[in-house]
């Protein structure tokens, strides 16, 4: 028998990191996984033929049921949620040893420092997370997906400028980044709008920059004008002090049927908190 650890046997291709745990595969039902390939393409029907795009979520998600070798994973929008193959992912607690396991081996992979970064910053290890996101950029610098990642990973941070810089550098990257660009090119606006509506330094919020960013994003793919769309655009409204607006977009954001369930109640505090602020500013 080999005297490696396991999950150096899965890097070296000896053993599939679906069996770095040795469960079975009902365990996977709540767990959250890593992605080891793609940028977060998934399958929407059972036979692997329709595939979703890459944008949207995120490279490390929850899963929700098991079908055979299947994981139906959840994306935190609701919308890109689907079906990957367990070969072709690997729990996130052993995620930052396996890709530190690639790295060793091939230090200019950038693809390995990305999904390195996403564990970590998964896993609330910040510094490190930031430390590989730079690094998959500078070995890579013309991915626009790699900006994004690292601009939400700043904006998480309440890095606001920061983020906002690297999603401008997605964006100008972003028409050849395909197959994905355009779509791409949307996520970025909306992401833009949440930074300049929502950042925790009031100095570094611009609500007319909010809304117009939110307006290209919707302008560049209709489905922006969502469930979410309606909450980012809500959020730009309140920062600019119109509660009133805030709370319609809210409830039309909340009438959408069915729309990301994983946000729903956090949705509802945002609409009471703005109904309280439009009762204190004296609006009936």
């Amino acid at each position: 028998m080999n005297s490696l650890p396991r999950f150096l046997l899965a890097a070296t291709g000896l053993l599939s990191p679906v069996d770095t745990v040795g469960q079975t595969e009902s365990s996977w039902v709540g767990q959250r996984i890593v992605m080891l390939k793609g940028m977060g393409e998934v399958h929407h029907s059972a036979d692997g033929s329709r595939v979703s795009s890459a944008v949207g979520i995120n490279l490390v998600s929850p899963v929700a049921r098991v079908d055979g070798s299947r994981l139906w994973i959840v994306s935190t929008s609701g919308s890109d949620s689907g079906w990957v193959d367990s070969t072709s992912v690997i729990r996130l607690s052993q995620a930052v040893p396996y890709f530190s396991t690639m790295i060793q081996g091939a230090p200019d992979d950038w693809d390995a420092y990305l999904r390195r970064a996403e564990a970590e910053h998964a896993l609330n290890q910040r510094d490190a997370a930031t430390q590989d996101y730079s690094a998959a950029i500078r070995l890579h610098s013309l991915e626009a997906f790699l900006y994004l990642r690292r601009g939400r990973h700043y904006n998480t941070l309440h890095a606001c400028d920061k983020a906002l810089s690297d999603f401008d550098q997605a964006i100008s990257l972003a028409a050849t980044s395909a197959p994905q660009g355009y779509n791409l090119v949307a996520e970025l606006y909306s992401l833009e709008s949440s930074v300049y509506s929502g950042c925790p330094d009031s100095t570094r919020r611009d609500p007319r920059k909010a809304i117009e960013a939110i307006q290209h994003a919707i302008a560049r793919d209709s489905s922006r004008g969502g469930a979410h769309g309606f909450v980012i655009l809500a959020g730009a409204y309140a920062s600019s002090g119109d509660f009133a607006e805030a709370i319609k977009l809210m409830k039309q954001a909340l009438a959408v049927p069915g729309a990301a369930p994983l946000y729903r109640n956090e949705w509802q505090r945002q609409l009471d908190e703005y109904e309280r602020a439009l009762a204190t500013q004296g609006v009936k």
